[in-house]
């Protein structure tokens, strides 16, 4: 195992500047700033760890001194604040990173479907091969400086401050990466506490480590999580210390029956509390659109109040196909998926999220036929086919489900931090899961926002819905958007001035959704833009006095839900079966074909490629994203904005072709 150093952390430089992370600004910043000097972007403090200390002697190729710590950029570029913890100060710049990844590099990339548990690779430390992870957003004051000299919490340090609905939705979200890990060799991982850590309202893994000859068990798992029970809420530590010790004398043996029961506890422990929620959708068709491809629901002058008890539904989809295309796939899709959830009933379905996820999963396999049909019927070939994307979150009290189909995005946002929780159905993104490319040199590729799957375009069975079950605990936001508003990042540089207010209660769900609305329009501009924000509230439930949850009301679960197994539960997490990350059957462009310093295909692997390519297979919705962005807004507070609009792309094209290999 590496080691985990967690020194004091250093002072900044007074001096230390951040560059500015729009690709057509660049300027230099003092550390301070919330807002970019130049074109008032909101200026990003990217905090980073390196999987392998920095080791501070001369005995090292890299060479320095713990006394200039706090006083040199290393590679002119990363702060370190720690021999493990470094500051970006050039966010917008692709890091480093090699033709060549080593294995222990693939197992995270292979993993980061299951982000944002799975820190995301970033790069390596320039001028060394120590790797850098990154977490999305990290807990941080308002001066930009972090509030956890760990980085990010560990479990340990957050446990005993937890609610008990918080200590098991953690034990849960540790059960069900049990699988994921102990396929790929690295469950280990679960069973040492210190990397186990707490970002906001995720476990989120500090960083892997590998399975040694003897592969990790149940009841070693068992003897971790026992480290927890003395420190653990009364209303659960009986519960808890009955799971250890039947883990440890092995007479469970199956982790599906572990989150089939800390599920039932959790639907015991979330009675004291009650759950209620606000939503609010607009589309708008952008400065630059005709027509509206997009559609959202619910759509209304004013929020949708959903009370305890009650499923809140909220859909965004972004169509596919041009006018008379895109827009009635979108538009038939979501009042198709509507009128199927309002007769979905949860009741007699506490114990088994499968069956919802399954419903879910149903009803969306269902709208795409439908759709694809209409294609058949009306002869649309090629790029006149329609679809759309889909984000869709469905909730009733302590259960969120959420799918998607395409790039369309849903972001979990909290007091601490603002995590995007789905995985775009594109080609740079497959390169990621196939462990390829690191994601952010995967986006220099040739249409690397291509789309590998979006509703309506084929029959169902080349479809593959990721759907997925979150369990909510705190106040919370779910930000559901198209990609006319997540383009260039918007959503990581201004949730803390847009979003956070209404979580602080300085700010209301509409002034929000519509301050995103002109967001778009005015720093992005290129596509139609459809937002639908969510905001949960949780609170005590007056009628009901928390009481410790004893095994026996829970024991029952496992009999009560036997058609669940380790073989066939459904991961509340994207599953390593799901198309994406397989390998695929034919490949088309092998490794060597991209040059590494222009990151693009020569025109002609480019031609021979589409000649190979047109015809069958997997649909692909080619999205431009343009990397020309607007050079002298003014601030973003106001955001009355004079832009000039990046590129716009044109009527959105679909090609049809054969699963592919390395995108190179």
């Amino acid at each position: 195992m590496k080691r985990v150093s967690q020194p004091k952390i250093s002072m900044l430089n007074p001096e230390l500047q951040i560059q500015c992370s729009s690709s057509h600004c660049q300027a230099f910043n003092a550390f301070e700033s919330r807002f970019c000097k130049r074109c008032k972007t909101p200026v990003i403090k990217r905090y980073l760890w390196s999987i392998e200390p920095i080791i501070f002697d001369q005995e090292k190729s890299f060479d320095l001194r713990e006394e200039e710590l706090s006083s040199r950029l290393i590679g002119d570029r990363y702060f370190p604040l720690t021999d493990q913890i470094f500051l970006d100060t050039k966010p917008g710049s692709i890091p480093q990173i090699p033709e060549d990844l080593p294995s222990e590099i693939v197992t995270y990339l292979k993993l980061s479907a299951y982000s944002p548990h799975i820190p995301q690779v970033y790069g390596q430390l320039d001028g060394t091969d120590i790797w850098l992870l990154n977490y999305g957003t990290v807990p941080i004051k308002a001066s930009g400086t972090l509030i956890h000299p760990q980085l990010i919490p560990s479990i340990e340090f957050f446990w005993s401050k937890a609610t008990p609905q918080k200590q098991l939705n953690l034990l849960l979200q540790t059960a069900k990466l049990w699988k994921p890990l102990k396929n790929k060799g690295v469950a280990s991982t679960l069973l040492k506490l210190p990397l186990l850590r707490v970002n906001g309202p995720f476990l989120q893994i500090l960083q892997l480590e590998q399975d040694k000859e003897t592969k990790p068990t149940l009841q070693q798992l068992g003897n971790t999580w026992s480290k927890l029970t003395t420190t653990a809420s009364p209303t659960i530590q009986e519960l808890l210390t009955e799971l250890c010790l039947r883990l440890e004398n092995r007479t469970i043996e199956d982790i599906g029956q572990v989150i089939i029961l800390l599920n039932r506890a959790l639907e015991i422990a979330s009675q004291s509390q009650e759950y209620s929620a606000q939503i609010f959708a607009r589309t708008d068709s952008g400065p630059n659109r005709e027509n509206n491809e997009d559609a959202a629901y619910p759509i209304s002058d004013s929020p949708k109040n959903i009370s305890h008890n009650h499923k809140s539904l909220a859909i965004v989809c972004d169509g596919v196909g041009g006018h008379d295309g895109g827009e009635i796939a979108s538009g038939e899709t979501i009042e198709f998926l509507q009128s199927r959830i309002s007769k979905l009933h949860f009741a007699k379905e506490h114990n088994n999220p499968e069956k919802i996820l399954q419903q879910l999963i149903t009803y969306i396999n269902e709208a795409n036929d439908s759709v694809n049909q209409r294609n058949d019927s009306e002869q649309r070939q090629e790029r006149q086919r329609m679809g759309t994307t889909l984000v869709m979150t469905l909730a009733r009290n302590h259960e969120l489900y959420f799918t998607h189909v395409g790039d369309s995005r849903i972001y979990w946002i909290t007091k601490t931090g603002c995590h995007q929780i789905t995985t775009d159905d594109d080609l740079a993104s497959r390169e990621v899961r196939l462990g390829y490319a690191v994601y952010l040199d995967a986006l220099q590729y040739p249409s690397a926002g291509a789309l590998i799957q979006a509703l309506g375009m084929r029959e169902s069975a080349t479809l593959h819905p990721n759907a997925e079950r979150l369990v909510i605990d705190d106040d919370c936001l779910f930000l559901l958007c198209s990609d006319g508003l997540s383009d260039f990042d918007r959503i990581e540089q201004y949730w803390r001035s847009i979003a956070l207010p209404v979580l602080n209660g300085k700010g209301d769900i509409t002034k929000a959704v519509h301050r995103f609305v002109k967001l778009a329009n005015e720093r992005n501009g290129h596509d139609n833009v459809t937002i639908a924000l969510v905001h949960y509230q949780v609170k005590s439930n007056p009628e009901v006095t928390p009481t410790p949850i004893l095994w026996s009301q829970v024991e029952s679960a496992i009999a009560d839900s036997s058609i669940w197994s380790e073989l066939n539960i459904i991961d509340d997490i994207l599953p390593d079966t799901q198309y994406f990350a397989q390998e695929p059957e034919l490949v088309i462009l092998e490794k060597n074909a991209r040059s590494k310093k222009s990151g693009f295909l020569s025109g002609k692997l480019i031609i021979l490629g589409l000649l190979f390519l047109v015809g069958a297979g997997i649909l692909v919705h080619l999205r431009s994203r343009e990397n020309q962005e607007n050079s002298s807004p003014t601030p973003e507070n106001t955001l009355n904005l004079s832009p000039t609009f990046p590129e716009p792309d044109r009527s959105k094209e679909v090609i049809s072709f054969p699963g592919m290999g390395r995108l190179k």
